[in-house]
């Protein structure tokens, strides 16, 4: 149960980059989810046992998760920004706060079941 909740959570937290591609916002939202999506997965149990198996510390695996998480989220974000385009302008008008508190709230119950976990 705590892997697909941990599942749910990343998505709430994607589901952040998606509102935030469709109401156009800046590129920088990308930077913050992204580095909410990063500790997230380095908190994450099943991910530290995927490390561990790999023989893979922390340190080591870091760069590849940053870079991992920056595509993702980046994906997700031109998804919501490319309909937002198709459309001609932003699908609906949202500040930045409403995009970055999604995925804060998917980021939190993320480390909560990681913690939890």
């Amino acid at each position: 149960m705590p892997t697909s909740l941990a599942t749910a959570f990343t998505a709430i937290l994607l589901a952040g980059a998606l509102f935030a591609g469709a109401a156009q916002q800046p590129v920088w939202v990308i930077v913050v989810i992204a580095a909410f999506a990063t500790i997230a997965n380095v908190m994450a149990p099943n991910a530290r046992a995927a490390r561990a198996a790999e023989g893979k510390g922390l340190v080591k695996a870091l760069p590849m998760i940053v870079i991992n998480q920056l595509i993702w989220v980046n994906l997700v974000y031109l998804a919501g920004y490319g309909v937002a385009w198709l459309l001609g302008g932003p699908v609906f008008a949202a500040p930045v706060w409403l995009s970055l508190g999604v995925s804060a709230v998917g980021f939190a119950g993320a480390v909560a079941t990681a913690l939890k976990g």
